[in-house]
């Protein structure tokens, strides 16, 4: 079992008290009908049905804060865009250890 399934089935079960039991059935059919279970998939399932924006501040069970700590602001960045861009610029080199924009005199 791969760390991106797992972590997929701990976002899964952890989430479940937060669906609302209308959208419950969904909610199950759709997490389990799939085989592979990606970041943006389980980023756009999360988001679809869970409300983010009201749990994150009245939380059902204060032991739950790890998880959406870890959903929130680890895995749903993992290979978002911003964390890409941020990553190369991070190693894009600075102006003045290039020595290809200067000439010796």
């Amino acid at each position: 079992m791969s760390k991106t399934t797992r972590e997929a089935i701990y976002l899964y079960n952890g989430f479940r008290p937060y669906v609302p039991k209308k959208k419950l059935n969904d909610y199950d059919t759709t997490f389990l009908n799939r085989k592979v279970y990606t970041v943006k998939f389980m980023t756009k399932f999360i988001r679809d049905f869970v409300n983010l924006r009201y749990y994150r501040k009245k939380l059902k069970d204060p032991n739950d804060a790890p998880l959406f700590n870890f959903f929130l602001l680890e895995f749903s960045e993992r290979y978002s865009k911003s964390t890409k861009a941020i990553k190369d610029f991070r190693d894009t080199p600075r102006t003045l250890d290039r020595s290809f924009m200067y000439k010796n005199k």
